[in-house]
């Protein structure tokens, strides 16, 4: 079977297409649970629903597309309305998937699927669930009935107790290059077509911030977020050109002061966006082909990357992620970015 006819509404992830089409197709069948893992908006419930498709489409092993799309198993279950196919997710209000939750979907496995040869659950957010929940949840993992499948959705399977994960192969999904990030965006999003016509740069710049995720793309352009992502951006960069030297210490100030006296989420996004610049500019200097995840021009980075030595990059970026772990442990932010800014305009040992 060609790849363009396997799982047609994924893009990229070929490997992971060629392997479930073929375990699908081959009669064995599927195991009784996966963990989709990856980040928000990279396909992980497409995915499953495809699954959930392709595993009860009437054209499977005819040579056509799988899933078809087109038979009524497909529709039904692409429509959300297959009575086979059952989503379960976070209360209103709730973090987390609680052990009630779990067990009423442990009463409902017990009933026959009504019209397909699996009865299939889709669990978001597994990530979130109690380890009561979870523990619950093992009981059934444990002794499935065969008609059973089970796709755990989750954006770190790590948060997920080890005997849960030890009974549900993970399918990881993999970044997007950032063309085909771009291609699907403007396909999909009205809004990032226009933007795309009218402002080149401003466009590569949110799919780079999209960073490999399609439906992170497609968010940013229509949401409230995409002039937010241009400011990090531009101080990212900024960033960068000002302290290759570590003699501009006037101008990082300027930069990071607003950001030590707002919000630690914000503070926290800007420092990611500070880390993939300066993996791009340290990867460049070793190799001239390298993916970059944050410069949409290569020229651009070409140009800053004269500035600096490796050494010193190399500096730059242990800097910022010492002063990433240091908000992820709840570290005062003004503190934190003052430490940054100090570390950046010295030549000394990185933060510690």
């Amino acid at each position: 079977m060609e790849m363009k006819n396997i799982f047609p509404e994924i893009r990229g992830n070929d490997a992971l297409r060629t392997r479930l089409a073929r375990d699908i197709l081959s009669g064995a069948g599927l195991a009784h649970a996966y963990i989709i893992e990856g980040k928000h908006g990279s396909g992980r419930h497409t995915l499953a629903v495809n699954i959930a498709a392709a595993l009860s489409c009437e054209k499977r092993g005819s040579g056509a597309v799988l899933p078809c799309g087109e038979c009524a198993a497909c529709r039904k279950i692409y429509a959300g309305i297959s009575p086979d196919v059952i989503t379960v997710s976070r209360e209103d209000g709730k973090a987390s998937i609680g052990i009630d939750t779990v067990r009423a979907l442990r009463t409902d496995v017990h009933i026959l699927p009504n019209e397909l040869d699996y009865k299939i659950y889709i669990i978001e957010d597994a990530d979130t669930m109690t380890v009561q929940a979870q523990n619950a949840l093992l009981l059934t993992l444990e002794e499935p009935p065969s008609y059973l499948v089970f796709l755990l959705i989750a954006e770190n399977s790590r948060n997920m107790l080890e005997t849960v994960r030890s009974r549900a192969p993970s399918l990881r999904m993999q970044p997007l290059p950032p063309a085909m990030v771009a291609e699907i965006a403007a396909e999909r999003s009205p809004e990032a077509a226009r933007i795309r016509a009218a402002d080149a740069a401003a466009f590569h710049g949110v799919i780079m911030a999209a960073d490999g995720s399609a439906g992170r793309a497609i968010e940013l352009f229509e949401g409230k977020e995409k002039d937010a992502v241009a400011a990090r951006r531009r101080i990212a960069e900024e960033f960068c050109r000002a302290a290759s030297s570590g003699s501009h210490a006037e101008a990082l100030y300027s930069l990071l002061y607003p950001v030590s006296s707002g919000k630690r989420d914000d503070a926290a996004l800007l420092l990611y966006d500070l880390s993939l610049a300066l993996r791009d500019l340290a990867l460049k200097k070793k190799c001239e082909d390298v993916p970059l995840r944050f410069f949409a021009d290569r020229d651009t980075a070409e140009e800053l990357c004269g500035g600096y030595t490796l050494t010193r990059l190399i500096y730059l970026y242990d800097s910022v992620e010492k002063a990433r772990e240091l908000l992820s442990q709840n570290a005062n932010t003004r503190l934190t970015v003052f430490g940054l800014i100090n570390a950046a305009t010295c030549r000394t040992k990185p933060m510690k």
